[in-house]
């Protein structure tokens, strides 16, 4: 008879994306990870498996949640410029006011194993496509005349912006500074995609 489990799993998820956020795939402990979440290494090993798969399992869900929260934002804009502009003053809410004060949880993963780890790369790499169809998508909306080339090159540009930012979440920057960069970013949208 299996036994059920006796923890909340969401809850002991959460306490790993912290730490993995925080620290670094390498940079996490068993024991800080068991501390997070409230389970003792045997639980962890017996519900999560190894360090790398419960590492993979945050990032996952931690990428499907993120991405998914700023392309809603995107999507939801009356115009594609007012969406990429709404997902940047998401972004730099979330780093000024602490939700995102680690930065990316996967681009800090890519950072960290992207050179070496196939599987972080493969993750990440859909990731940034997935954000940059989002962006190129909302460009289009706005000017869908637009070069094709020049709307793509605009739309990765973009991803790279949102990246950099994210890099820069963990030097703790100010709001104006960060509002300052995603304004150059999208402050020509229109003219610039077509």
């Amino acid at each position: 008879m299996a036994r059920h489990r006796e923890f909340d799993e969401e809850k002991a998820l959460k306490g790993a994306m912290n730490v993995f956020w925080q620290r670094g795939y390498a940079g996490a402990g068993m024991q800080e990870l068991c501390t997070a979440m409230g389970l003792n290494p045997g639980s962890l090993y017996a519900a999560f498996g190894s360090k790398r798969e419960l590492f993979f399992l945050v990032m996952r869900r931690y990428l499907e949640t993120v991405t998914q929260e700023g392309i809603a934002r995107i999507q939801a804009a009356d115009s594609g410029s007012a969406g990429i502009r709404a997902y940047f003053a998401y972004l730099v809410d979330g780093i000024v006011d602490g939700r995102r004060q680690w930065g990316c949880l996967g681009t800090n993963a890519f950072l960290e194993l992207g050179d070496r780890d196939e599987e972080v790369n493969a993750i990440m790499t859909a990731h940034y496509k997935r954000l940059e169809t989002a962006f190129l998508t909302a460009i289009q909306r706005d000017a869908p005349d637009a070069d094709a080339h020049r709307a793509s090159e605009r739309a990765t540009y973009l991803v790279c912006v949102a990246q950099g930012l994210n890099v820069l979440a963990r030097t703790r920057p100010t709001r104006a500074m960060l509002s300052s960069i995603a304004e150059q970013a999208t402050g020509d949208l229109a003219d610039r995609a077509a």
